[in-house]
């Protein structure tokens, strides 16, 4: 009810900031490595080489959850909760999946496909490590955008703009710690990314557990 454009807008905006973040993960662990690593001018190159990988499988997971909503919706509007239930915990099982694939495709093939975009050889093993270490976040990730999904159909973008800013601020501080206090490099603010997907998966999940209506999670 009330003005379209308007609530268009404010509906629009968390969901569109969710997706700049995700992608920002990656960019904050440039800036960082590329700063404050002990061997800055490889740190940067080996993090900035995967940029391109990162970027790619990131959108996949977020089209995921875009298909997630779609199917999510598509049941609230019918009013069919059975048909939401079933849709919600089907999506879990198949975007759980899809991350633990592209987790899977970057840990046996991050070398393949960092030399398919002739990353510099100086680069590469750091490179090879950062994307190894970052994609066991990936299935985290995945579970993220299923949840983003599901609320985001029932009409809550809010919530997970703030889960993933909650991450989004640890990542920022574990790079930190991570470079600075324990002198890592690369692989620092990779794990630094891990650790923060996870904690943005919990919370969306911790929150959907406790929800009383058909886009609730059942672990049974």
């Amino acid at each position: 009810s009330g003005s379209l454009w308007k609530n268009i807008l404010l509906f629009s905006l968390p969901l569109m900031m969710t997706q700049v973040l995700e992608v920002l993960f990656n960019l904050s662990d440039v800036a960082i490595a590329g700063k404050y690593a002990y061997n800055t001018y490889v740190a940067l190159g080996s993090v900035g080489s995967t940029t391109t990988l990162v970027t790619l499988f990131t959108g996949l997971l977020i089209g995921l959850g875009g298909g997630v909503n779609v199917a999510v919706a598509r049941g609230l509007g019918m009013g069919n909760d059975e048909d939401v239930e079933h849709t919600t915990h089907s999506s879990f099982l198949i975007c759980l999946a899809m991350g633990v694939l592209t987790c899977l495709v970057c840990v046996f093939f991050a070398e393949p496909m960092l030399r398919l975009l002739h990353t510099k050889e100086e680069f590469l093993p750091g490179a090879v490590l950062y994307l190894k270490i970052f994609s066991l976040g990936m299935p985290a990730m995945a579970i993220y955008n299923c949840g983003n999904g599901v609320m985001s159909a029932a009409g809550d973008t809010r919530r997970p703009l703030l889960y993933l800013t909650i991450a989004g601020a640890l990542n920022v501080a574990l790079n930190l710690f991570f470079v600075i206090g324990l002198h890592m490099a690369a692989d620092g603010v990779a794990l630094a990314s891990a650790i923060a997907q996870c904690v943005s998966a919990a919370l969306i999940v911790a929150h959907l557990l406790r929800r009383k209506d058909s886009c609730r999670l059942d672990l049974r």
